[in-house]
Order: C-alpha cells, then structure tokens, then sequence
C-alpha cells in the first residue's frame, strides 16, 4: 500500500484589522513577514514544501523528461538583435549552459553614417572587440537568487546603472560603474524600485517603497555622495497610487506619473534644469488617465477618459501646457494603446477590429506648429493574425523597432524604415527539436454570436494533417 501522509495544518491566530471603517480578522496574518525571518513561518512553509515534495514524488521522472523537452527546443547560445545606440551596438547575450545573460556592446565603426534597417553588427577578426559590461552569472554565483531589474547607460555611455535583486523580494540594490574599467563609481542605493533612470550624466532619479511595497517616492541622486542626502522630489501619500518613472524618447525629460486604477497623471522633469525640481504636467482629475512624450518643443500627451474609452492623443507647447492641439481625436473602432515618438515621425500602436497595427506619421521639423494628423502609412505584416509591442530604438533615425509574433512565427524583431516602408527581420527565435513555421497555416474569420455580433476567431493548424 502507497505511503499516506496528512497535510499540514496551518494554526490560527487572530488578528483584527480595521479600514476604512470596516473590521475584520484575518486568522493566517501571521504568515506574512516581508523580512523572512519569522521561525514560525518559515517552519510552517518548510512543512508545506516536504509535502508537496512527497505528494509529487510520483512525477520526478515525468518531471525531468519534460524539462527536458522543452529545454531541448531552447537556442541556449544565443544573442538579442543588437541595438544601436550612440557609438555603440548594445545586445544581450546567453551562453550555452548558463542561467543567466551577459550585457555587452561593440563600438560602431562607422558612427557618423545615418542608422538603417540594413545595419548589421560586424563581429568578423576585423570588427571592434565585444566589451562585456555586466555578466550575470558571475554575480548570481553569490546569491541563491538574482534578478535584474534595470540596466541602463549614461547619455555619454561612460557608465551604466544597474538594479539588482537578490532576495527576491522585489527590493533593489542599484550599482554605478564605469562601463569600460567596470570598477564601482559612488556608492549603492538600497531600497529601491526598478524605476531608474539618468538625469544627465552625474544623476539619476529613483523610486522607492512604502511599508506595504507600494512605490511613493520619488528622488534625485547625485553621483558622489551619500544616499541619505538624496532630494525627494515627490511623496505619494494617497495609498490608491502608485508612482512610475520613465524617460522620454528624446531623453531630454523623465516623467513621473502617478496611478490608481480609474486616474493617471504625470510629472515632468527637465534634465537639463534638475535643480527646477518637477512640474505637474497633467493634473489629477478622477477618471482621466494620461501618458506623455516629448519631442522638441512640444509635449505629445494620450489621454483616456469615459467619454474618449479609447483615447486620443494631443499636443501642447512645453512652456504652455493649457494650449492644447488634437493631433489624433478618439475614435469608437480605433483604440490607441501607445505611441513612440522620433525626431521626424510618430509612431501609433493601434487596435481595429481586435487586431493591432502600426501606423506611421511624418511629423512637422521640430519647432513648426503641430496640426491634427491626417492618414499615415500602415506597416504590412505577413500573417492574418499577429501580435506586436514597441520596443526600444533611436530617437533621431528614421528606423522604428518593434517585436512580432504569431501563432506559426516565433518571437521575432524587426526594423522597419518609416520612410520607405521597408521592414527587415533583425532576429528570429530559434525553436529547436524540428519545428519548420512553413508546415502551418494561420487564418483569422469571423463568426456571429448568438446576438449576431460579429467576433473574430484566430486558427492554426499544420497544414500536412489538416485542410482548410
């Protein structure tokens, strides 16, 4: 007869709670302890892990044929599309064997010549050697657990930010070094959010945690001096939000944004004036959400509301935010999930009839007044059905990146230049183990519901075993 055994009982202690007028008592609170130190607790979750060690015994077998399978089908030495940024390539680089990536560049050999969809990173005996700024293995050997949360380069590319976790708890240590000594520069910030971004090339801005983890603050750093002389620029003390951070396309302002679940609104701060202190870009009004961008001397601002559910998208002088101009006006079959902005073009992330799109507008020279936009040009994609997202690319090309993929494609990247309208595949994931895209077919039709709506409904199948 199969060994049995029970499982564990967790005890009940009580405790009361009171919010918002409301009293209740949670008898299993005492299993929380965001320190981890707690012996009780963590007896407690030892006995539920021997458990569920025991309960599965029966599938280790199963368990390692599986992981290996799917492991078998993983390119495990592999390399992200390299990206161009400044002088450099950035990519991100795996090794055969090894959990964890390396974060390395190659410098451009040709830097003055414009950014095209044909670039590609010269890696041959002749090309510029490979620098590698940040091996996450070598630092996991450390920890029983590590996590990188933000990695980024100074303007002038002479340092690097990095946060890291290593507990596991989502609170992060960030570390500045020198991106070709790779020596320390200053000392650590603990404490923090991933949220982290440069001010310039001497100071970055962070956010950190209250005592339920919600993000609430807001600093400014100073290279060179110690953490405890750090300015708050902003305190969250509404526990219904929570703070953001993020840079502009044009890196030339970061903007803080605070948000709730029905309202977001957003703080900029000039990198070049960080002693200014930030500015409330868009105000707090309940049920109208707001994100922000910014390109020369406009702000480019997408709001949503009830009344615009799928938002529209305007603009406004960055020295008078109250002049408003409707660039893109809310449309009741077109939502715009986001925009990414360039020195010459805007890019719009859409969704029609419950398929994304990518459409392309030529923009005024920077300083020219800003008018509604008319047409644009809409990326071609090879497959009926698709899924894409933004990603990061050069804010004064011509060039827009993006990530795509579909039921029959793999994760993918692409350039696509929004002049010409050219795309060019930059990367395809490898699926190991046999896998040929061309033994599939996709199609996307539409059937009516009982109501006679109308919804789409995406297919695949492999062509060879099965007909249309």
């Amino acid at each position: 007869m199969a060994e049995s055994r029970s499982p564990p009982v967790a005890k009940k202690v009580e405790h009361v709670m009171e919010m918002f007028g409301d009293v209740r008592v949670d008898n299993y609170y005492w299993l929380r302890d965001d320190s981890r130190t707690n012996p009780d607790m963590l007896s407690y979750l030892r006995e539920e892990n021997h458990y569920t060690d025991f309960v599965m015994s029966g599938t280790k077998q199963f368990e390692n044929q599986l992981f290996a399978e799917i492991r078998g089908r993983i390119k495990e030495d592999d390399i992200s599309a390299p990206l161009r940024k400044g002088p450099y390539y950035y990519y991100e680089k795996n090794l055969q064997g090894k959990e964890y990536i390396q974060h390395c560049r190659r410098l451009i050999t040709d830097n003055k010549a414009e950014p095209s969809v044909y670039d590609t990173m010269p890696t041959g005996p002749d090309a510029p050697p490979e620098h590698v700024i940040l091996d996450e293995n070598t630092k996991a050997q450390e920890h029983d657990y590590y996590r990188i949360g933000a990695f980024k380069a100074s303007p002038d590319h002479k340092l690097v930010a990095y946060a890291e976790d290593t507990k596991g708890d989502e609170i992060y240590t960030v570390n500045v070094i020198d991106s070709e000594a790779l020596k320390p520069v200053g000392q650590q910030l603990k404490g923090l959010t991933s949220y982290l971004e440069w001010a310039g090339n001497d100071a970055l801005l962070y956010i950190t945690m209250d005592e339920i983890l919600r993000p609430d603050k807001v600093w400014l750093h100073k290279l060179g001096t110690e953490q405890s002389s750090d300015v708050c620029l902003y305190h969250e003390k509404d526990d219904m939000f929570s703070l953001e951070l993020h840079a502009s396309e044009s890196h030339k302002y970061l903007f803080v944004a605070s948000e709730s679940k029905t309202t977001r609104f957003v703080f900029s701060l000039d990198v070049s004036k960080t002693q200014d202190g930030l500015r409330v870009l868009t105000p707090r009004v309940d049920g109208i959400d707001s994100s922000v961008s910014h390109r020369g001397n406009h702000f480019f601002i997408q709001r949503r509301s009830t009344e615009f559910y799928n938002s529209e998208l305007i603009a406004c002088p960055v020295d008078d935010t109250s002049k408003t101009t409707v660039l893109l006006p809310h449309r009741e079959s077109v939502k715009i999930q986001e925009i990414q902005l360039f020195r010459d073009h805007l890019a719009v992330f859409e969704r029609e009839n419950g398929l994304q799109k990518i459409t392309v507008h030529r923009l005024p020279a920077e300083g020219q007044p800003l008018e509604g936009l008319q047409g644009g040009r809409n990326v071609s994609f090879v497959d009926p059905v698709y899924s894409v997202d933004s990603t990061e690319s050069e804010f004064s090309s011509r060039v827009l990146r993006f990530k795509y993929c579909s039921m029959k494609t793999p994760p993918s990247v692409y350039d696509y230049d929004m002049d010409s309208g050219t795309s060019v595949v930059k990367k395809i994931d490898t699926v190991l183990g046999g896998f040929d895209a061309s033994n599939y077919v996709t199609e996307r039709k539409w059937v009516a519901a009982s109501d006679g709506t109308q919804i789409p409904m995406s297919i695949v199948y492999n062509k060879k075993t099965c007909k249309a």
